[in-house]
């Protein structure tokens, strides 16, 4: 009998506690991180009105995704895996609910020039100010699926190719695992929150579960807002070039900036070679590097 008290966890073996440690999950948090506080500093579109005036919520989203992530490397690594994985699933439902926003924003965008068109009444700029909810619904499964139904009419092959058959059972999969560790559905839950766990292999399964769920989420939001805010991913000097009315030079004209290259390779080519090529079909963005 373990400190758990079930045989499913196995016993405590030497050297697994800096195996853990050094696992791969922890440099994927590290580059998502980066990659939210570099759009944090380059898309300053103004979309919404608040009392004190212009407010580009994208920033603020970008921030709150980054301290996400940067709270589930701590649970990680303190060992307290149902609390990170509660965490991953924030995570997760921010990123359908962002991804849903800049939808209807696009939306409202078309509609700029409509008599009836109020930047001040939209929708985004009503929850942003606190007036209404995104969508009514009195469960939260079905609020999902309707942020979803409006995300796949945007792109219905970019859906298909992120929610395909095999995706969709590990996107289940790891929802189900999510919601174990929200709602306690397993004793599990409770066993796995302690820092011993990371003396015992099991620890190993459960961090390779955290990031296979972070880089599908991940792989999510990147592709959409490659559809809807490549604007910010320009390289520096294409958009300096931009800013100071200078012409820019031909060869960096439609780079992505280093750090969206080496993102795209890493997370999405390494993903699904379909995703990539239609990614790079949707966009005049030089994603490959």
């Amino acid at each position: 009998m373990n400190k758990f008290g079930d045989v499913f966890i196995g016993l405590p073996q030497k050297g697994n506690f800096q195996k853990f440690l050094n696992n791969i999950v922890f440099e994927t948090i590290d580059d998502i991180i980066e990659f939210y506080n570099y759009l944090s500093d380059n898309d300053d579109t103004v979309t919404v009105m608040v009392a004190k005036g212009p407010l580009n919520y994208n920033y603020e989203i970008y921030l709150s995704l980054a301290n996400t992530l940067e709270s589930i490397q701590q649970l990680l690594k303190q060992g307290r895996m149902s609390d990170a994985f509660a965490l991953i699933r924030k995570y997760n439902d921010a990123v359908i609910l962002h991804t849903y926003t800049l939808t209807c924003y696009e939306k409202e965008e078309n509609n700029f020039f409509n008599e009836n068109y109020s930047l001040y009444n939209n929708v985004i700029n009503e929850w942003v100010n606190g007036r209404k909810v995104l969508i009514e619904k009195k469960k939260e499964e079905d609020k999902e699926q309707a942020y979803l139904a409006v995300i796949k009419e945007r792109d219905k092959e970019l859906y298909r190719l992120l929610i395909n058959n095999n995706s969709k059972q590990v996107y289940g999969k790891l929802r189900s695992i999510e919601n174990d560790n929200v709602h306690h559905n397993n004793w599990n839950a409770f066993r796995i929150n302690d820092p011993h766990i990371r003396d015992f292999p099991i620890s190993l399964s459960l961090l390779t579960e955290a990031n296979e769920a972070i880089k599908l989420v991940f792989t999510i939001h990147f592709s959409y807002l490659i559809l809807t805010k490549s604007e910010a991913m320009y390289s520096y000097d294409y958009i300096y070039a931009l800013e100071e009315g200078i012409t820019s030079d031909e060869n960096t004209r439609d780079c992505a900036a280093s750090i969206i290259s080496e993102m795209f390779e890493k997370y999405i080519e390494k993903h699904s070679k379909k995703l990539a090529d239609y990614l790079c079909g949707c966009t005049a963005l030089e994603l490959r590097g």
